[in-house]
């Protein structure tokens, strides 16, 4: 999430706002906000967005915002300002990565999630629709993400339910564990209630269900996983495979191929995934940590394997000059692109324009990393 801090004057709470035209009647409206960029502006919102160091007797708003931040604003964005003068930036009008984030809450508690697992999570169902209510914009890609986005179920349906009505030909991502898929019913709901093109990226650490369960940390979601991919498939739905390399499933990976290869050889895409070391990931570093210059091989066999058999397969969240010649048409330029960024020996590299570098987020980054 793109985000900056100045000084709160008038805020109290949270407010969603979009950020609107000064010269529009918009302006004047509560859900509104006008970025006002120097003194000479002719301004009379109620809610502003700021670098300067004061507003107007009537305004309320965030002051001494960075210019840089400032300047990345665009008409149609979706922002929270905070009493404590944060600024979120919730949608971004135009991009085609725009991702709701919806709770903390999980059914799972996987040792390198990148989420902080905190004492007090929060769910945001009902920010999610308002954001979705204030777009005006037309997207034509929309992730949800948590958490586990499914974790109130009536809520989950409402925001697709939403969506769908808004946004009908989107081309929707949920990034989901699967378990809550294990009720047929549900799955049933919630496919009706979405968009046509939607897409279900689900995580399977191993095909051996102790491994994966012991990565989970939860027992018995092996099974719940496989039994939400089969329903969805029955309901004719793309499912993406997401394997995401540990120290602990990084020798298994040929043999998690096979398993999709065998058992689930309907799935639209299986990617490999980069670990990102924020949030558990980072708090079990030693634990789950391994170099991609000791998995490549292991790596290279898995994903061959799928391919030689005509299954959709990439590589996910990993640099090209980390991989051999034959894994790098597998790369995919998969970070976002508020969280990714390159490092010194990037400067100058051919692949640059194609890399999906490395997480601006994570607290390790991979070793060997040069230019090509």
């Amino acid at each position: 999430m793109i985000t900056s801090k100045g000084i709160s004057r008038g805020i109290v709470g949270t407010k969603i706002l979009r950020i609107v035209d000064s010269h529009s009647i918009n302006a004047f409206f509560e859900n509104a906000v006008v970025v006002v960029h120097d003194s000479e502006d002719v301004y009379f919102a109620k809610n502003v967005l700021t670098p300067l160091d004061h507003l107007q007797k009537y305004q309320c708003g965030i002051i001494c915002l960075d210019v840089t931040f400032i300047n990345s604003l665009h008409l149609g964005d979706v922002v929270s300002i905070c009493e404590d003068g944060r600024v979120n930036v919730l949608w971004q009008c135009g991009q085609d990565d725009n991702l709701l984030f919806v709770t903390d809450f999980c059914n799972s508690k996987c040792i390198m999630c990148p989420q902080t697992q905190t004492s007090n999570p929060g769910h945001y169902y009902d920010q999610a629709n308002l954001i979705l209510k204030l777009v005006k914009d037309t997207p034509k890609f929309l992730c949800i993400s948590g958490g586990e986005p499914t974790f109130i179920k009536e809520k989950y349906i409402d925001i697709v339910t939403l969506i769908n009505k808004k946004f009908p030909n989107v081309a929707l991502q949920v990034l989901t564990n699967g378990k809550n898929f294990s009720d047929f019913d549900f799955t049933k709901k919630c496919v009706i209630s979405s968009p046509i093109d939607s897409l279900y990226g689900i995580p399977l650490y191993s095909g051996n269900s102790s491994l994966h369960d012991k990565i989970v940390r939860t027992k018995g979601s092996f099974e719940k996983t496989v039994k939400g991919i089969i329903n969805l498939y029955k309901l004719k739905q793309n499912i993406e495979i997401r394997v995401v390399i540990t120290k602990q499933n990084y020798k298994d990976l040929i043999n998690i191929s096979h398993f999709i290869y065998w058992n689930m050889p309907f799935v639209f895409h299986i990617t490999f995934m980069g670990m990102e070391t924020h949030g558990s990931a980072y708090e079990n570093l030693e634990d789950v940590w391994v170099e991609p210059i000791e998995y490549v091989e292991y790596l290279e066999r898995a994903v061959s394997f799928l391919n030689d058999r005509m299954l959709n397969v990439s590589v996910y969240n990993l640099p090209h000059c980390l991989l051999p010649e034959s894994l790098r048409k597998f790369a995919k330029d998969s970070i976002s692109a508020w969280k990714k960024m390159f490092l010194e020996p990037c400067r100058n590299c051919s692949m640059i324009n194609v890399c999906s570098g490395v997480f601006a987020t994570s607290y390790r980054n991979p070793q060997g990393i040069h230019r090509i």
